[in-house]
């Protein structure tokens, strides 16, 4: 990837995959000593070996959430999400297990829970704390409902939108007001 000598990444590149993009940014924060957050695998069986280094497996059981780290002393768990809904994020691109492990880090650990939202076609990424998620998700799934969505308009309300800072998508710049974290 090619990113200007501010960080910034060109408007040409936007299209890259996002968890490519976070994974990007996770790199600089580490390289310029701000926090330390990685890509959690997903936990995969190996069961053989095919020819030109090829394998078959499966997978072994759900991950919990797509990063996690630590930052100013703190643990961070977050998922990334991306869409290319116009007008709203579809809650069943979040899988219940993931939003249950978020859940349990926010709860027992006071852990920095978020998700991060991409809407591909506005080329806006939005951070909705885990807490804010979690009142969506309880109303979306009363009575049996099931997973409704999240309206754009209430994440313009409820939730930050990311820009570029000290990387391109500087989610850390948006945890700091969020969570107050910020140097004095």
């Amino acid at each position: 990837m090619k990113a200007s000598k501010n960080g910034l990444i060109s408007q040409a590149n936007r299209g890259m995959d996002f968890e490519q993009l976070i994974d990007h940014c996770n790199r600089m924060y580490e390289r310029l000593g701000i926090a330390i957050i990685n890509k959690r695998p997903t936990p995969i069986r190996i069961t053989g070996r095919l020819s030109g280094g090829k394998v078959t497996g499966f997978f072994e059981k759900p991950s919990t959430v797509d990063y996690d780290g630590t930052y100013r002393g703190r643990s961070i768990v977050f998922e990334a999400k991306s869409t290319k809904e116009l007008h709203r994020f579809p809650l069943n691109n979040l899988e219940a297990h993931q939003f249950e492990y978020m859940e349990k880090c926010h709860t027992f650990g006071n852990a920095i829970a978020f998700v991060l939202i991409e809407f591909e076609a506005h080329r806006t990424v939005y951070l909705m704390p885990f807490i804010t998620l979690k009142h969506f998700w309880q109303g979306t799934t009363k009575n049996g409902r099931g997973k409704g969505s999240i309206p754009l308009s209430a994440l313009d309300v409820n939730a930050w939108e990311v820009g570029p800072g000290k990387v391109p998508i500087d989610y850390l710049a948006v945890v700091d007001k969020v969570w107050r974290l910020d140097a004095a």
